[in-house]
């Protein structure tokens, strides 16, 4: 008896699908083929035969490839989702087509042209993982791209994958439609180092109800700990002794300074229990595993690090690991000592930011991986944060639902308080309030209740401010936000809320200068304030950076339409007469109402509102009866 010879080799498996694909044929069949069809022929078919792939077969919503070279196979699904990015900038959230993306490299069985077994079912799981227009990939192709490729890949854990017999390590990630270069070379020194670590580390992380602060608190014993990391507890943190690499010892003292600097700064976080400096001193010379440092300590997260002086510059590294040792944030910087106190602050400020940004990351995970009816209240605050991260009408309305839920389990809660009118305001700044007044009113009634449960909530501030600001009362909205910047000063929304109410005031460079710091502590700025951003750059004729951040706002929070109408106003100053005319088509389809004699009207100095009205005139989206505008009459 002859057995039959059976055809295997080992391969990149790259599998894909069209993220709600049967809500979008419902909506639109004709109109969803129709463009399926057209990102396939016109990217995604020229990209896999680029990278060097083989499509082994297409279904109604996805497809199936196969690649000879792991590297290759993930290169070509990073070139697919930015392409996909680029494609949809001016489309309606609700009508793009977004892919998921998963890839394993693993033995496959040929049958034919098309291919079988274990490595494709995988690859077809991790898809299923992956947000739409993400990536997801296994263990082993994080191993065989490390090195090799400018991206980060964020651990996901282990999964238990249907019909596969052992757990699979997951890594993600999300591709904003950048290229690599623009990450790398966009910005010189530290602020192209902070912005690529941070946003390849910190991934889509809205920072909700991290920020306001408290008091350090006392170390926790053992069965503290135990009775705290029950549901709703605070996720504890550990700042390890930095490690002095100098010969001379007597500069040990900058390693203790920013070791003592980062645990007061991310003491500043409410949604952090951080170990104090006398609990993690002894530890700077005894040598200990995670897993020993995590039970002492009876801490979920430890940060590690070292400070090295050599010649005139200081070099610091900072990674945040868990109990079994494993890396989930890292970052490095090398700066001039022009003025080490100043230095010491900004990288304090910086990796204390990231690392809250990271830490609400992981967290938002660890949670959304419970079975809902053993969430309590902090796990329904956590789990509207991921509901925010790019806001839209329904995503805004199921984040509200489950911070009432939260209320409801205590109404003591001011952190939750806090998140919902943050919502109720988002509603009333994107158009999806029947009654942007009353959903201001009910903002503000929120905030203040937040405020009375706890003063220092950082968030209900915030709000305030903006609040304050839309109603034209710009010292209370200043004076709001410098409170919550005195609270905790590395709040990325804070420092957003103070570039916006400079804009408005007229202080455009400190406008900037704020925005970009809040961009550097969390790149994944909401909508609000990466408008207020793209329009402070269209202030200062920056119009390619203008255009930059209003094209990713759009990408991330299309109904964000006041970016469009800066995007089509910068495009129109920048000589891109046509793109400004895309623009504006897109603009009077799904903004009917917009009145540009309105637009802009509470600048209080002429000249930033002159300057908007110049740009939108060029663009076209003044009427083309060429009516003056109010002002204008009253001149003559």
């Amino acid at each position: 008896m002859t057995t039959e010879r059976v055809d295997r080799r080992l391969a990149a498996i790259l599998a894909a699908d069209v993220a709600g694909y049967s809500r979008l044929m419902g909506a639109d069949e004709e109109g969803t083929l129709a463009r399926l069809n057209e990102h396939l022929r016109v990217l995604i078919d020229p990209t896999i035969h680029e990278y060097r792939g083989r499509i082994v077969k297409t279904t109604g919503d996805g497809l199936l490839s196969e690649f000879a070279s792991v590297v290759e196979a993930v290169r070509c699904a990073v070139a697919i989702q930015r392409g996909m990015a680029e494609r949809n900038v001016a489309v309606p959230h609700e009508e793009r087509i977004e892919f998921r993306i998963g890839v394993n490299v693993g033995d496959i069985i040929i049958e034919g042209p098309d291919i079988f077994g274990d490595g494709v079912n995988v690859a077809a799981r991790l898809q299923v993982l992956a947000e739409p227009g993400g990536i997801c990939v296994s263990g082993r192709v994080q191993e065989d791209v490390q090195g090799k490729m400018d991206i980060a890949l964020v651990d996901w854990g282990e999964h238990k994958l249907k019909n596969i017999a052992r757990p699979v390590r997951a890594y993600c990630l999300r591709v904003d439609g950048r290229s690599s270069a623009q990450f790398t070379r966009g910005r010189a020194g530290l602020m192209a180092a902070m912005a690529v670590t941070l946003a390849l580390a910190a991934g889509s992380v809205w920072l909700g109800v991290t920020s306001g602060w408290k008091s350090i608190g006392p170390l926790l014993t053992g069965n503290e700990f135990t009775r705290n990391v029950e549901l709703g507890a605070r996720p504890a943190i550990a700042v390890l002794p930095f490690q002095s690499q100098n010969t001379d010892p007597e500069r040990d003292y900058l390693a203790d300074g920013l070791t003592q600097d980062i645990i007061n700064a991310l003491g500043r976080f409410s949604a952090l229990t951080v170990i104090s400096w006398n609990a993690v001193f002894p530890y700077k010379n005894m040598p200990a595993s995670p897993g020993e440092i995590a039970r002492n300590l009876a801490v979920r997260y430890q940060v590690e690090g070292s400070v090295r002086h050599v010649d005139d510059r200081l070099r610091v590294a900072a990674q945040l690991v868990d109990a079994g040792g494993r890396v989930l944030w890292s970052a490095r910087f090398d700066e001039a000592m022009i003025d080490i106190f100043a230095l010491q602050d900004k990288i304090t400020s910086q990796i204390a930011g990231a690392l809250a940004i990271g830490v609400t990351q992981i967290e938002q995970r660890r949670v959304l991986a419970k079975p809902t009816e053993s969430l309590a209240a902090y796990d329904y605050v956590l789990r509207a944060r991921p509901a925010l991260q790019r806001p839209t009408r329904a995503n805004n309305a199921e984040a509200r639902v489950l911070l009432r839920r939260a209320i409801e389990l205590d109404p003591n809660y001011a952190a939750a308080y806090a998140a919902l009118a943050e919502t109720y305001h988002l509603a009333a700044s994107m158009g999806w309030a029947e009654s942007p007044i009353a959903f201001l009113a009910r903002a503000e009634e929120l905030a203040v209740k937040a405020l009375s449960l706890d003063n220092s909530e950082v968030r209900a501030r915030v709000v305030l401010g903006h609040i304050h600001l839309f109603r034209q009362r710009y010292r209370e909205a200043q004076a709001e936000i410098d409170r919550a910047l005195t609270i905790n000063p590395n709040d990325a929304q804070g420092l957003a809320g103070r570039g916006t109410v400079l804009l408005w005031l007229g202080q455009t460079d400190a406008a900037i200068e704020a925005l970009e710091q809040a961009q550097r502590i969390d790149p994944e700025l909401n909508g609000v304030d990466r408008f207020a951003l793209s329009l402070a750059y269209y202030l200062r004729r920056r119009y390619p950076a203008a255009i930059e951040q209003a094209e990713v706002n759009l990408r991330t929070a299309s109904s964000v339409n006041s970016s469009r109408i800066v995007l089509a106003a910068a495009y129109a100053q920048n000589g891109q007469a046509e793109d400004a005319a895309r623009v504006v088509t897109m603009i009077r389809r799904v903004f009917p109402t917009f009145d540009p004699h309105e637009f802009g009207t509470k600048f209080l100095k002429s000249a930033d509102l002159d300057h908007l009205r110049d740009g939108m005139r060029k663009a076209g989206l003044y009427p083309v009866t060429g009516d003056p505008l109010p002002d204008e009459r009253m001149n003559r």
